[in-house]
């Protein structure tokens, strides 16, 4: 599992019966869960191009509980996965084999207790600020996992985190504070699995020395933010602010080692991002989305740079609009990110667009659900992907789940580096 539930719980209960009166100390009654369901299930996935076509033969396992008492609730849920893939004869790395054959993590596991009008959350939580449709403007809280490479939803690939969480309604709006206890970065796919690609590129071996990472315990590793949401007039309004470290590295150049390699160190450098989003009702099934970030000390690797890494503020923006047509709810967007400060050499671009078009409806009772995604940054012949996601439920008991992913474009472009990867995941769950 993601960190240590043993001691996660220990710490939770304790702060929840720390909050509590005498009068109202839990019992064992109390931790009972008055809610619970679960899926077990088998999941593949296949290339449409290419020899070892089957790239997953996955089983599964998810569950859900909850439990609440007077003034106070928790909430516990996980999935275990087993993937037959790396059994025998498979063309991945040890590495890859040893990571993903079976692995368990919390999606949350926290506590949480009223504190007169608000709340406190404490535990392995995921934060979502903003509301870009799967695109990260504000929604800076939580890391990715990218095993399963740049398409997967971020309901399914964000990584939970030990945080301490306070919200307070102040008349329509909604203030919340959160510290982040522990630093955890984002997880690039192992080397010599399917989806790794020169998007997550490690510094080579034969020109870089890496030195050992920093240690980022304790205080050095934890994060705070704090967020407002409210309405100004007609506007859904959102204010946020964070400091935290960086979730990617940044390789710093310290000089040359005695075999004539560039001595690199890996960093995980801190920034301060403040924020602002808004939303509003335009009639006639409209809605306009807007945010903004800006990050101050964003770092970036520059391999020719002297000594250190190169430093620049960033904004990233988005501007969408969602219509809804009957059973559809159509949404087109665009994200546009820039370093201000940019120098020849970095890594990152100094500029950097992407564009989506989804559409997600539901059909046959709920039964069906279904998204359909166009994304791609200019010229969108050089960098796009389309996406299908369809959900069918025969019964209320059965799952069946089918994924298509075609990828287009330059092997050094984002989506294109995947281009001899078109896939199709298919998955089926007895629900209970």
């Amino acid at each position: 599992m993601t960190g240590s539930p043993i001691s996660c719980a220990a710490w939770a209960a304790l702060a929840c019966i720390a909050a509590q009166p005498a009068s109202a100390a839990l019992s064992i009654e109390d931790l009972q869960p008055n809610y619970a369901d679960a899926e077990v299930g088998v999941a593949s996935a296949l290339r449409l191009h290419g020899d070892d076509q089957i790239t997953q033969k996955a089983v599964y396992f998810k569950a859900n509980l909850e439990g609440n008492w007077d003034g106070g609730y928790y909430k516990a849920k996980g999935r275990v996965r087993y993937d037959a893939r790396y059994d025998g004869n498979n063309p991945y790395s040890e590495r890859a084999r040893d990571k993903y054959r079976f692995d368990a993590d919390w999606r949350h596991l926290y506590w949480g207790q009223s504190v007169g009008d608000g709340e406190v959350t404490v535990g392995w939580q995921q934060v979502v600020w903003g509301r870009a449709d799967e695109l990260r403007v504000l929604d800076q809280v939580n890391p990715l996992d990218y095993r399963d490479g740049v398409t997967p939803l971020l309901e399914d690939s964000r990584i939970a985190v030990p945080m301490v969480r306070y919200a307070q309604p102040v008349g329509e709006w909604e203030l919340e504070a959160l510290w982040i206890t522990d630093f955890v970065k984002n997880q690039a796919p192992v080397a010599g699995s399917e989806f790794d690609a020169p998007l997550f590129a490690r510094p080579d071996p034969e020109y870089f020395l890496l030195d050992s990472k920093p240690d980022y315990d304790g205080d050095k590793g934890f994060a705070y933010g704090l967020s407002a949401n409210g309405r100004i007039g007609a506007v859904d309004t959102s204010f946020v602010a964070l400091n935290a470290r960086q979730q990617d590295p940044v390789y710093a150049v310290e000089g040359l080692a005695e075999d004539g390699r560039t001595r690199l160190q890996r960093q995980f450098a801190r920034y301060t991002m403040g924020g602002a989003g808004l939303a509003i009702d335009a009639g006639h099934s409209i809605v306009v989305r807007s945010e903004i970030a800006w990050f101050d000390n964003w770092r970036v690797t520059n391999p020719t740079r002297a000594y250190g890494a190169d430093s620049s503020s960033m904004v990233k923006s988005l501007l969408g609009v969602d219509y809804l047509l009957r059973d559809w709810l159509i949404s087109a967007q665009w994200q546009h990110q820039q370093l201000l400060d940019w120098q020849a050499g970095m890594v990152q671009d100094e500029r950097e667009n992407l564009f989506t078009l989804s559409a997600e409806g539901t059909h046959w009772q709920d039964r069906l659900k279904s998204r359909l995604v166009v994304a791609a940054s200019p010229p969108f012949k050089d960098d796009a992907l389309l996406q299908g996601i369809f959900t069918y439920k025969p019964v209320d008991w059965i799952k069946l789940g089918l994924e298509v992913d075609v990828f287009v474009g330059k092997s050094e472009k984002t989506f294109g580096e995947y281009n001899n990867r078109d896939q199709v995941r298919l998955s089926a769950g007895y629900l209970f």
